[in-house]
């Protein structure tokens, strides 16, 4: 038996709001790490559906441009982890093709398919933070960084242009950047690539 059940509509609100308030008051060094707001951040419980562990989010969450982070909770309103992971929800405007709706609105996305943020990388890389879905193995890495740099004249042209953090990079994105192909929706990418 929950906590909750015990409470009426008006307690359960008012304690949601507690909860809430540690959770920010938490993860506030991360939150401004990070750069965003404390409404772009939660905390969600997650279920099972069909055999699935999933979370429940609305439309308006899947449109945050640097995304939406919650924490997990348990049905006490409690860290459902001791470490407290962070979860990461990408913005896509495909979500509702992508995950199913329940009965009370909310779209379902499984827990596996949401990216883990790094704290650590937070505090070093701010807004641009790793997250578990921007792993790559040892031998891709070594391929990086032995590569010979961009020469000076071109980096200095192609950084007065545009550049974007690696955790924002999309499968066309590296595509182009594996292939030398432009086939990237970044025009400035598609130059760079066609310059190797």
């Amino acid at each position: 038996m929950s906590i909750l059940d015990k409470m009426d509509k008006e307690e359960k609100k008012a304690y949601r709001q507690i909860k809430l308030k540690e959770v920010l008051e938490y993860n506030k060094d991360l939150i401004d790490d990070l750069g965003i707001s404390k409404s772009d951040f939660n905390m969600k419980k997650a279920f099972t559906r069909n055999g699935v562990v999933v979370i429940g989010f609305f439309d308006n969450e899947f449109k945050n441009p640097k995304g939406y982070y919650f924490e997990l909770i348990n049905s006490d309103l409690e860290p459902d982890d001791i470490n407290r992971t962070v979860y990461r929800l990408a913005p896509t405007e495909f979500y509702e093709d992508e995950y199913e709706m329940d009965e009370f609105g909310k779209f379902l996305v499984p827990v596996d398919e949401l990216r883990v943020i790094n704290r650590q990388s937070a505090v070093i890389a701010k807004g641009s933070a790793a997250t578990s879905s921007d792993k790559f193995n040892q031998q891709e890495r070594m391929m990086f960084s032995s590569k010979a740099p961009i020469p000076t004249a071109i980096t200095t042209v192609k950084q007065s242009i545009e550049d974007a953090p690696y955790s924002e990079m999309t499968i066309r994105d590296y595509i182009a950047i594996h292939t030398g192909k432009p086939v990237s929706t970044k025009s400035w990418l598609n130059e760079l690539v066609k310059i190797k």
